[in-house]
């Protein structure tokens, strides 16, 4: 009867949980099995769920090893040798003390391993598997690499998507996408905090997988993730992906711009909707607000401490009654703009040369960025640059080219009608100031300032009242129609940009 003692090891890898040959309950009822056919004596059984591509990456592998080292085992019995080793230092220890008797037997499923006989062939075999494994690297990254060409995303689906495992794609996920485009949206408004974006997304109902919350951390890397928008970042290059947005790019930027610190109306501890749009008409600083006896008012900060406005407190509702009159400013009669609609809509049927005229221009602008690539790599070369700088200067054009490549993506997905749907784009336009005026009316504290931000540069005020204001684009452009009637020249003027609101 064989007197040995026996370590009995069951590994199974933690990145490949779908593809295991025999689970680790399997690998130790069959090899107990085996031992028990044998008549070999298990001392302990050792299983964990690690990759064996790295060295020093399995506790139970090394406690193993050093039960062996110190004679407390004889011998390994295991399913496959590929289990004990997958990379050459593991496989070399092993063979060591193989060689040098202090391993007396390995036994798996098909062979066994001794040290007067079977050092070679265990060499062969231990240097086969680490051979698997590195192709086995090589074709995944290969496989990732031609997929992120393609348009295809290679990893598990970020928040906000889901795996469609059939397709190989990823796809809006139904229960989280929404949350992901509300968390753009609000953060955009630059009204609140990550902390306070993260609570109110809790109790909207925006959980993980496993009924948890999603902290700001983990938000912050969501609104900074262009793949809701179509492009891919991945091992720090851009790709066009083919999966369906959450999101629209211009939406994107704007929460990079409050992220950034560039929008001006950052998040302040207490929520007065209409700060930061207004800004003294005597001075020019800003005005800001304050909560008194349950009323709030605002007032000049008198930034410069020479002005006299800041002793002018107006109230709210003021305040607010005199914002929303600006809406009415940019008004158009809504029957003349159906009839102007209409007019156009007609005359668009004959006119089909903007699509191709925008992708010739898309196409142009791609080989452009491609051929200054192609420079900055042969300046580099040259020395002229310092790899540091180039390889800023080659993100941005990567950047660029990725968007540009997302650009035309959409624009294939377009009929030659596109002159009709930017029709119906102008004409929400002009009709667009009447439902911001009733958002900004009716709505709540959240609402009034998104409608104002949508609008609204900068209203100046002085003795509190309307000085004078300025609009963002298309806005501006309308107050500036003063009989309200030009609707073909307001869209002669954005027939250009189309892709605008």
């Amino acid at each position: 009867m064989n007197t040995m003692k026996y370590i009995l090891y069951a590994r199974k890898s933690s990145e490949d949980k779908n593809k295991q040959v025999l689970s680790l309950e399997s690998q130790i009822s069959t090899m107990k099995k085996v031992a028990e056919n044998l008549e070999l004596k298990i001392v302990k059984i050792f299983s964990e769920s690690k990759s064996a591509k790295k060295p020093d990456n399995r506790p139970m592998f090394s406690e193993m090893i050093k039960m062996i080292e110190a004679g407390k085992a004889d011998g390994i019995i295991c399913w496959k040798l590929d289990r004990l080793s997958r990379n050459p230092m593991d496989s070399g220890k092993i063979q060591w003390l193989l060689q040098q008797g202090i391993i007396k037997e390995i036994q798996t499923i098909e062979k066994r391993y001794l040290p007067e006989d079977n050092a070679l062939i265990f060499n062969v075999e231990a240097g086969m598997a680490n051979q698997y494994i590195r192709e086995l690297v090589i074709n995944v990254k290969r496989g990732q690499q031609t997929k992120l060409d393609r348009g295809g995303y290679p990893n598990y689906a970020p928040i906000g998507y889901k795996n469609n495992r059939l397709e190989k794609t990823i796809e809006p996920d139904a229960e989280r996408a929404r949350y992901v485009k509300r968390a753009f949206e609000l953060y955009a408004t630059g009204s609140v905090s990550l902390k306070a974006l993260a609570d109110k997304l809790y109790q909207e109902g925006f959980r993980s997988r496993g009924g948890y919350k999603y902290n700001k951390s983990k938000i912050h890397r969501i609104l900074k993730n262009p793949i809701y928008y179509g492009v891919m970042f991945v091992h720090g290059k851009y790709y066009s992906g083919n999966h369906e947005t959450i999101i629209s790019k211009d939406l994107f930027d704007k929460v990079q711009e409050v992220i950034n610190g560039k929008n001006r109306s950052r998040y302040k501890k207490h929520f007065y909707p209409l700060r930061g749009f207004m800004t003294c008409n005597v001075c020019g600083c800003l005005m800001t607000a304050l909560e008194k006896k349950g009323f709030v008012y605002y007032y000049c900060t008198n930034g410069k401490g020479k002005c006299e406005e800041h002793k002018h407190y107006l109230k709210r509702e003021k305040a607010e009654k005199l914002l929303s009159s600006i809406f009415q400013k940019i008004q158009f009669d809504k029957e003349f703009i159906e009839l102007c609609y209409l007019a156009d809509k007609e005359k668009n049927k004959t006119n089909e040369n903007f699509f191709e005229n925008m992708k010739a221009n898309l196409e142009k602008r791609l080989k452009s960025l491609q051929e200054q690539e192609l420079r900055l790599l042969d300046i580099q070369i040259l020395g002229k640059y310092t790899q540091e700088a180039t390889e800023a200067k080659l993100e941005a054009l990567n950047k660029e080219s990725a968007d540009v490549r997302q650009q035309l993506k959409e624009l294939e997905k377009q009929s030659p009608e596109t002159a009709e749907r930017t029709l119906e784009q102008i004409k929400k336009v002009f009709l667009e100031p009447y439902s911001l005026e009733k958002d900004f009316l009716e709505g709540n504290d959240e609402k009034k300032r998104q409608a104002l931000q949508k609008l609204l540069l900068n209203a100046q005020i002085e003795n509190r009242n309307l000085a004078c204001f300025k609009l963002k684009q298309p806005y501006q452009a309308l107050q500036k129609v003063e009989d309200k009637a030009d609707f073909r020249q307001m869209r002669r003027g954005r027939d250009s940009n189309p892709g605008n609101p």
